[in-house]
């Protein structure tokens, strides 16, 4: 058998001749490339790389070494190594996505490069590790690749194809979901794997706590869902009304699911985990007079906070936060109350209020970071109801505190923290005395502390409920005002709005970004359940 007639296939992307069919069919035409702003990409990936994400400006069609002229057929058994073909698979990309180099080669290739202009992508033996990710409108453009093929001897051979991206701008509707079989809301969101997953409550008639898992591409609710706490439980403490208000994704793929059950003072705080089909793995029914707002996956286990009663008249609160293993075994438990560290000031008499609203893992501190909103004293003996936050080692340890002392108005609140890249970012509000509320997101440092980086948005008596970071480090943030609600992007404390979709007759809990860059707002729409998920 000659050397020319057994052929290499570089990537098991299909059938290489349906190429521009497939990708026609898979990333439908019609989309608006303009929108989002440009981001320099890395110059280089060494062969240990297997993705490179575009968000630049677009390339030159500069070609890389050696001829541009493809080489595409057999040759004689001496005469080097040959390209039989090469393209990308989709060659058109439509959203944000990814696209395989795809190429068929003469067994005598030992080494392959793949060039954009004159920087090399990767390098190394067959096949090809490496794909094209585009993330935004900023990576649109008409990209040629290069590709070199050298057998042993060092001889090369030169083939080109081309790529081409016109992705819709920010913040432009992907699908929406509309749960059309009760009234409710939801207040969590969480992209898994293979679901967006949303939470909240669902009367049909009863209100219960109820989860959902959305195709991410369709939003319509996979098979077996909306599943609620009835279906799930078997512990009988579970009493109605009861609702969903925190959600997560644990190491394991499972959905860790935070409520409350009952009503008033007498609520019980529940948690429970969730298998990916909706089986119970374990849940907990905690004590009358505590609260859960909010939970969190952490190495090995979840943390939830929340509040306990301390009095009942009038009612004040104690904030709170757990810990469980991946077993749901509470691994510790711990109250918060003043003075916390910094306080110069006691509350003896145990009167001022803390409400934890949020919290996430800092996996740069290896601590937990919990947020929200607490009663503290001013410099000008008011009360005042401050942003605050805390952090824990793993083990439950109290490390540090913060807590805002006016610096931007007389009041101030976070509800939400996030992860971006190494850094926590938080989303709340702020009021300067009687005046309305306004949005705000504030940068926090390894200590927690909120003032240095923050932006300010003047949307009046709106507050930021959701807050998500894709992975450009665009932001989007879900905040509502009495009257309607608004999906925002940006991306730092001083740029404008990438977009701003104003919403009617909207309220938003929650925002979550997937691992390709796609964002989903939640909440309600009217009366019923509602979800928008938009292109990055």
């Amino acid at each position: 058998m000659s050397r020319r007639t057994l052929l290499l296939l570089l990537a098991a992307a299909g059938c290489l001749g349906d190429l521009v069919a497939d990708g026609a069919q898979y990333y439908p035409d019609g989309t608006d490339s303009a929108g989002g702003s440009s981001t320099t990409a890395g110059t280089s990936m060494g062969s240990g790389d297997s993705v490179q994400t575009f968000t630049g400006e677009v390339p030159t069609t500069t070609l890389g070494p050696g001829s541009a002229a493809s080489t595409t057929g057999e040759g004689p058994p001496d005469e080097g190594p040959v390209i039989v073909s090469f393209a990308f698979e989709p060659e058109v990309l439509h959203e944000a996505g990814s696209a395989q180099p795809v190429a068929v080669v003469s067994e005598d290739v030992v080494e392959l490069s793949l060039w954009l202009g004159d920087v090399e992508k990767w390098a190394g033996p067959p096949p090809i590790a490496w794909a094209f990710e585009a993330t935004s409108s900023a990576s649109d453009g008409e990209y040629t690749f290069v590709l070199v093929a050298r057998d042993g001897e060092g001889e090369e051979a030169t083939a080109e194809a081309k790529l081409w991206v016109s992705l819709p701008a920010s913040g432009t509707e992907k699908c929406q979901f509309e749960e059309d079989a009760g009234s409710g809301w939801l207040a969590a969101a969480e992209y898994g794997d293979e679901a967006l997953v949303v939470a909240g409550a669902l009367a049909k008639p009863a209100l219960e706590a109820t989860v959902w898992r959305l195709d991410p591409d369709s939003c319509q609710p996979q098979a077996g869902y909306p599943w609620a706490i009835s279906q799930w439980t078997e512990a009988p403490l579970v009493v109605l009304p009861s609702q969903a208000v925190g959600l997560a994704t644990d190491e394991l793929g499972r959905m860790a699911i935070a409520a409350n059950l009952g009503s008033g003072l007498k609520r019980r705080p529940y948690v429970a985990m969730l298998t990916p089909e909706g089986a119970l793995e374990w849940e907990i029914v905690g004590p009358v007079g505590q609260t859960y707002s909010g939970i969190a996956a952490v190495p090995g286990g979840v943390v939830v906070v929340g509040e306990q009663l301390v009095n009942e008249a009038p009612p004040q609160y104690d904030g709170l936060v757990e810990s469980f293993d991946l077993e749901g075994t509470k691994l510790w438990t711990d109250t918060l109350a003043a003075p916390l560290p910094g306080d110069d000031w006691d509350d003896g008499l145990n009167v001022l209020d803390e409400h934890p609203r949020g919290v996430a893992w800092s996996e740069q501190a290896k601590t937990v970071m919990v947020v929200g909103e607490r009663y503290a004293l001013a410099k000008d003996d008011k009360t005042r109801l401050r942003a605050f936050s805390v952090q824990y080692s793993a083990k439950g340890s109290l490390t540090a505190a913060w807590t805002s002392d006016g610096l931007d108005s007389t009041d101030d609140g976070l509800v939400t923290v996030t992860r971006c890249g190494e850094e926590l970012v938080a989303g709340g509000w702020i009021q300067n005395e009687q005046s309305a509320r306004a949005p705000a997101t504030r940068w926090l440092d390894l200590s927690g502390n909120g003032e240095q980086k923050r932006r300010l948005d003047a949307l009046e008596a709106a507050v930021l409920q959701g807050l998500a970071c894709d992975r450009e480090k665009k932001f989007t943030a879900a905040m509502t005002d009495p009257f309607a609600a608004y999906a925002v992007g940006y991306r730092t404390s001083d740029d404008p709005f990438l977009y701003k979709l104003e919403l009617p007759s909207t309220a938003l809990r929650a925002a979550s970004c997937d691992a390709r860059g796609f964002c989903a707002v939640a909440g309600l729409q009217g009366a019923r359940p509602w979800a928008r998920v938009h292109h990055p």
